[in-house]
């Protein structure tokens, strides 16, 4: 039905399509994965910068707890 070259040429092409979504795929995963680090390390690093401001209070406060 079809000739031997074109056959070949859909299969490559059908390839290049598969491979091409997978990458699409994995870029978007990381994308996301990043994302969702950079939030946590910015929500981790404000309460860690909030406790630390309590304590440093406490200290500065005289006759206060620890």
């Amino acid at each position: 039905m079809f000739s031997k070259p074109i056959k070949i040429v859909a299969a490559v092409f059908a390839a290049a399509i598969t491979l091409s979504a997978c990458s699409t795929e994995k870029v978007v995963d990381r994308t996301v994965d990043t994302t969702l680090f950079a939030g946590k390390t910015v929500v981790k690093t404000g309460v860690g910068a909030g406790k630390l401001v309590v304590r440093g209070g406490k200290a500065a406060i005289p006759g206060g707890t620890n």
